[in-house]
Parts: C-alpha cells; sequence; structure tokens
C-alpha cells in the first residue's frame, strides 16, 4: 500500500525534532517490527522535559489523519492505549496502599 507523502517537514513537529518518526512514515512498504525500533529510538531520543503521553498525542494529531491505516499509526495509538493503562494501575496501587 503506498502512502501520501506527509505536508510535514522534517523536524517541524515539536517533539520529533530529529524526524524519526517522520520519515517512518514516508518508507515505503515499512512493517510494524520496523516502526517499533524506529519508535524505540524515537522515544530514547525523546527530550526528558517532555511528557511522552503528550508527545504521542501531538504526533498522533499530526499523522494520524494523514496516515490511518499505516503501522506506525497503530503502534502510537497503542503507546497511548499502554500509557493509560500503566496511569489507571499506577492510580489503584495508590487507592489500595492508602487502605492499608
Amino acid at each position: 500500500m503506498l502512502y501520501k507523502q506527509s505536508k510535514v517537514f522534517k523536524g517541524d513537529i515539536h517533539c520529533d525534532k530529529t524526524g524519526l518518526i517522520f520519515e517512518a512514515y514516508n518508507i515505503k512498504d515499512i512493517d510494524s517490527s520496523s516502526c517499533r525500533v524506529i519508535f524505540f529510538d524515537w522515544l530514547m531520543s525523546l527530550d526528558p522535559s517532555l511528557d511522552q503521553g503528550e508527545a504521542i498525542e501531538e504526533l498522533l494529531a499530526h499523522y494520524a489523519p494523514k496516515f490511518p491505516g499505516h503501522p506506525m499509526t497503530n503502534l502510537l495509538i497503542t503507546g497511548i492505549d499502554k500509557k493509560k493503562e500503566i496511569r489507571q494501575r499506577r492510580k489503584r496501587a495508590k487507592t489500595v496502599r492508602r487502605a492499608i
């Protein structure tokens, strides 16, 4: 499946200054395992002062409408879901600790 070229330029998105995610969206026939490697590299290079969840949401806001079936879009959605799941577990753990 061919994807339309993005109107966003490399480094335009605040949380993707290196353009790793940008490049992933512009690689023809990229698979989900390659997207995971690129995502991990991006995550490791993310500025520590930025919130990971907010950064992923920013990427989704830019890319999901243009590339709805792209493997990176699916991975970013999974990343958001996991982040929410972790938050819920932490809230439950705090509630249990307070009850004890």
